[in-house]
């Protein structure tokens, strides 16, 4: 058995779809994959620099940071 090629619209969907708050195996149903192939593929992204993961209140803290110097 070969493993599935991922496709940019693949990774786009994956991203997408952590972003929504979807767990591994809801966005692994959807794609037609393992949960084990989403993670090393969130993994991947994340060590390529790709995909950025971080918790909501250090996503809430920078875009404060970020609204507040556009003033």
């Amino acid at each position: 058995m070969y493993a599935q090629r991922w496709t940019s619209e693949d990774e786009d969907l994956l991203v997408e779809n952590l972003e929504l708050g979807y767990d591994l195996e809801v966005i692994a149903s959807v794609l037609g994959r393992t949960p084990y192939a989403v993670a090393m593929k969130v993994v991947h992204l994340t060590t390529k620099g790709h995909l950025v993961i971080m918790g909501q209140g250090t996503f809430d803290a920078l875009v404060r940071v970020s609204y507040q110097g556009t003033d």
